[in-house]
């Protein structure tokens, strides 16, 4: 026998939440879920491993790709102070600096 109601309560017999409530908690802003379902949440370690688990879920987030010319650009900084820094050094050596 199911313990979610018919009707779209948020809440089941048990006083658990519902898939419609967990739902409804994690669409919630934070701070502004509902208060009757957050205080349930609060003391119900059921519901807080399925609100945690439904999460798990989910495709993360993709990160975009980096840029390539942020990464050429990157090197060409790199070479041309290592070449400035070369030409510093062969002048002092030289007794030009």
């Amino acid at each position: 026998m199911s313990s979610e109601p018919s009707g779209g309560a948020l809440l089941d017999d048990r006083g658990c939440l519902t898939a419609r409530g967990l739902a409804a908690l994690a669409r919630a802003p934070v701070g502004q879920a509902p208060s009757e379902l957050a205080t349930h949440l609060a003391g119900c370690a059921r519901c807080q491993e399925r609100l945690l688990a439904s999460g798990r879920e989910r495709d993360p987030v993709p990160k975009p790709a980096p840029k390539a010319y942020r990464n050429v650009a990157l090197v060409i900084v790199a070479l041309l102070a290592g070449l400035i820094a070369l030409g510093m050094t062969l002048s002092i050596l030289n007794g030009r600096g």
